[in-house]
C-alpha cells in the first residue's frame, strides 16, 4: 500500500498540472506583446507559506495553472525586483495585472486563495480587460 500512494505521489509531481514561470520582467512584457496576453506578477519572498500554498496547491489545480498558461504571462518577483520596477508589495504574495506596456490594469490583490476563487478572480480580469492588441 505505501508503494501504490508513493507511487502515486510521484506521478502527480511529474504530471500534475503547472506553468513556467518567466524569468524577467523585460522578457514577460515582450511575450506579452507577441502573444496578445496580460502579465500576472506574483510578488513573494521566500518562507511565505501563503506564496508556497499558491505554488504548491492552487497553482497546481490542472484549470487554474491551464487558464494562467493560455491566458497570462506569469512572472514572479522577489520584493526587491518588484519595488525596483514601482510595484508595492502589501503583503506577500501581491499580484499585478499588467498590460503589454507594463501599464497596471488593476489594483493590487494581496494575499493567497483557492485555485476555485483565484480562477474566477483571473477569468474577471481578462474579461473586462480582454485581448491586448499585438
Amino acid at each position: 500500500m505505501r508503494r501504490v500512494v508513493l507511487l502515486v505521489i510521484i506521478t502527480l509531481m511529474v504530471w500534475g498540472a503547472d506553468f513556467d514561470w518567466v524569468e524577467g520582467y523585460a522578457k514577460a512584457l515582450e511575450l506579452a506583446k507577441k502573444e496578445g496576453k496580460l502579465v500576472m506578477v506574483m510578488i513573494s519572498q521566500p518562507n511565505c507559506p501563503t506564496c508556497e500554498y499558491m505554488d504548491d496547491v492552487a497553482f497546481e489545480t490542472e484549470s487554474l495553472s491551464d487558464y494562467v498558461e493560455n491566458f497570462f504571462i506569469p512572472l514572479k518577483l522577489s520584493l526587491s525586483q518588484a519595488k525596483s520596477l514601482g510595484l508595492k508589495a502589501y503583503g506577500t504574495p501581491t499580484f499585478y495585472f499588467l498590460d503589454a506596456n507594463g501599464s497596471k490594469i488593476t489594483r493590487a490583490l494581496v494575499g493567497g486563495a483557492t485555485a476555485k476563487t483565484f480562477l474566477a478572480k483571473l477569468q474577471e480580469i481578462r474579461s473586462a480587460y480582454g485581448r491586448q492588441k499585438r
